[in-house]
């Protein structure tokens, strides 16, 4: 297998950030997902881009789409932000709620293909975030569609919407089979969690991935044991795709290659990053 060159932390690290909502087959529950990621170092990371957007957002207000357990949505409170986080998931706004507890940020329970519906006295936010693997799951041109019509009527004129997914380009030509195996403490002394995504590539233009979770007891005679694995398919979107798209439901859109705001290349960028400006 060929190994991702640059580790990630990849805000979509489970692959199924979009598909739950409450049904019996919520991929979420009882997750490691809040312990999968060293949210404190990523934001961190982020937060002079991040903090540039909202600066030059038409207002201080941010809607984050497939919001996940939280952690945007609450970096953004904390800023001052009128911040609200949307996610399809039960057990993700679940967890998010934590947050809200503590006056981080505002979570509801909602599709980001319907925005609207979910968010009807919540209009208009000077920023939105799609970030992770949420968008990957829309799969079809029309729900891509519906996806940005329904965020372009919750923005404000000028308002941006920021998403981000991996570089499919560059991993579907290097013929990538595993990104970083990802490593952190269990609940038990001795204990790790071991979080895998093995990925293959489909001649569709999709991907299939399959997250895997393991459980490491290094006191264990039987010191590995296969949490949860799942299989996923996701839409391995490209540059072009979605800028077409974007342009044509009247965005601007500028292309960047990570969460700092440096140059997009499809040959070396490890993520695609596109900050989407609403037309007046």
């Amino acid at each position: 297998m060929v190994p991702f060159a640059q580790a990630t932390e990849d805000r979509g690290v489970s692959d199924d950030r979009h598909k739950d909502g409450g049904r019996p087959d919520d991929p979420y529950s009882r997750s490691q997902y809040r312990k999968m990621i060293a949210w404190e170092r990523r934001i961190e990371r982020e937060s002079p881009f991040l903090s540039a957007l909202l600066s030059g957002a038409p207002d201080a207000s941010v809607l984050d789409l497939g919001c996940g357990t939280g952690e945007h949505t609450a970096w953004f409170a904390q800023q001052g932000a009128r911040a609200v986080g949307l996610d399809r998931s039960e057990s993700m706004i679940e967890s998010a709620r934590d947050h809200e507890a503590l006056g981080h940020g505002r979570f509801v329970l909602g599709d980001a293909l319907d925005a609207r519906a979910a968010l009807p006295e919540e209009a208009p936010f000077g920023l939105a975030l799609c970030l992770g693997n949420m968008l990957p799951h829309v799969m079809e041109d029309d729900e891509l569609t519906a996806f940005l019509r329904s965020a372009r009527a919750l923005l404000a004129p000028g308002g941006r919407l920021l998403l981000q997914i991996l570089n499919y380009a560059k991993l579907l030509r290097e013929e990538v089979n595993v990104l970083p195996v990802n490593v952190r403490p269990g609940e038990a002394e001795g204990e790790r969690i071991v979080f895998v995504r093995l990925m293959a590539g489909q001649p569709d233009g999709r991907v299939l991935f399959f997250p895997t979770t393991l459980t490491l007891d290094l006191a264990s005679e039987e010191p590995v044991q296969v949490h949860t694995t799942r299989r996923v398919a996701l839409r391995a979107w490209s540059a072009t795709q979605l800028t077409d798209a974007f342009e044509a439901e009247g965005f601007r859109v500028v292309l960047h290659g990570d969460m700092q705001g440096g140059p997009y290349d499809e040959a070396e960028s490890h993520d695609l990053v596109l900050v989407a400006t609403r037309g007046r």
